[in-house]
């Protein structure tokens, strides 16, 4: 795999990663922005409603449907998402159709028609977008459990939004926003598969080339401490209590992220985790049960999550504790260490064979941390984590007091409280 970059005049920003035997490609362009850029009451969801109109029409494709039957028509799929910090629009197609794919994100990010009539149609979409996270408590308690490790922050806010914003953002509003972020100097375009380099950066001269830069935003600064709120309960009648456990973890480029990424992977990633043997084998107290690290430019965030029996949330979440708690007290055995390093190593290597996973990650690293990070780099960063460097971060990021818990259950709030008490009496 080839890696060769260019940057425009303007400072838009071209990878491509040029694979021998593919005989596909993916085409990513990838915006700078995403909710950490807005104010919750005022515009919050914002960069997620763009995310839906950029697909209702633009200069040269001027509906929906002209975009979606030109990507079908060549027997393509595309699809975005919104992040906190990054909005990711993608389109892969046969290698021979790389150029319409690549025409059709940049006349978006260039030329979106804005139309009131559609936006006023997506805003219903976008709550019925709601009311299917809502409906789902497994994905719907990741949302809840940001607002308790990084209150008044932007971070903490749910992604979508609210309705209440949602059915009143005008399209000056909208307009305005895109106008002020999708700048080239905050643009990524990001290819991999079968392309040829210089080829891309010719396109995007002629489609981009004349987009003019604007400094770039900054996000509100993560300043203050974790909320003094404990636990957030949530109730709804649900079959299965839903509970997640997290705390701040660490920025992408902090020494210590490889290192809480294997703490992760230890506890919570795959069959044989810490969790998963003692929450799920041991005990048959959940069927889905995971622990995860996910970072920012400057902070990150460590969750586990379980969902556990109505019956049994009080037990689930003791034994939660207890692995999180064990972690921070013995140092990780040489084999158990091998295992979580090599988790996380295959993890990156297999994602090589995908070209789409390379466009994402090239086009989120240049958005992000304005590099490519070398795949090697990566790797030995993971291998240079030591049993020492487990301990130590462990109980940095996963002290007693570090803790905030979310719970989703029919009758929530002695739960909540009990979490208060446990992570009380260990501080």
């Amino acid at each position: 795999m080839k890696i060769n970059q260019t940057t425009l005049a303007n400072g838009l920003q071209i990878v491509t990663a040029s694979m021998a035997d593919a005989r596909s490609v993916t085409v990513n362009i990838v915006a700078g922005t995403g909710s950490r850029y807005e104010q919750y009451h005022v515009n919050g969801g914002v960069s997620h409603f763009l995310e839906h109109l950029l697909f209702k029409g633009t200069k040269k494709y001027p509906t929906a449907a002209r975009i979606a039957e030109a990507v079908d028509a060549v027997g393509g799929y595309n699809n975005a998402y919104t992040g906190e910090d990054i909005t990711s629009f993608y389109i892969k197609v046969p290698a021979r159709h790389g150029e319409l794919a690549l025409d059709i994100l940049a006349d978006m990010v260039k030329a979106p028609l804005l139309e009131a009539v559609e936006i006023d149609r997506e805003r219903g979409v976008i709550v019925e977008e709601m009311n299917v996270f809502q409906d789902d408590p497994p994905r719907y308690i990741g949302t809840l459990v940001p607002s308790l490790v990084f209150p008044d922050n932007p971070l903490g806010q749910d992604i979508i939004g609210s309705e209440e914003v949602i059915e009143r953002l005008s399209r000056d509003e909208i307009a305005a926003y895109m106008k002020r972020h999708y700048r080239p100097n905050n643009l990524v375009v990001a290819i991999a598969g079968a392309v040829d380099h210089a080829t891309v950066v010719r396109q995007m001269e002629a489609a981009l080339g004349e987009m003019t830069p604007q400094e770039r935003a900054v996000p509100a600064a993560v300043n203050g401490g974790l909320s003094s709120q404990l636990a957030l309960p949530y109730a709804k009648d649900t079959a299965q209590a839903h509970i997640m456990v997290a705390s701040r973890s660490y920025a992408y480029l902090d020494k210590d992220e490889p290192a809480s990424r294997v703490v992760a992977a230890i506890l919570g990633r795959g069959m044989s985790s810490r969790l998963f043997l003692n929450v799920r084998e041991r005990q048959g107290l959940a069927y889905n049960v995971f622990a995860e690290t996910n970072s920012y430019v400057d902070t990150g965030i460590f969750e586990a999550y379980a969902g556990v029996g109505i019956d049994k949330i009080d037990q689930a979440l003791e034994s939660v504790l207890a692995e999180l708690d064990g972690i921070c007290q013995q140092q990780v055995g040489a084999a158990e260490l091998a295992k979580a390093k090599q988790q996380l190593v295959a993890g990156l290597e297999m994602s090589l064979e995908s070209n789409a996973s390379i466009a994402d990650r090239l086009g989120a690293q240049l958005a992000l941390l304005g590099r490519v990070q070398p795949v090697d780099e990566l790797i030995a960063a993971v291998e240079a984590v030591t049993p020492a460097d487990v301990l130590r971060v462990s109980q940095a990021m996963l002290a007693p007091e570090h803790l905030r818990m979310a719970i989703i259950a029919p009758q929530p709030q002695s739960s909540a409280d009990h979490f208060g008490t446990l992570v009380s009496n260990k501080k």
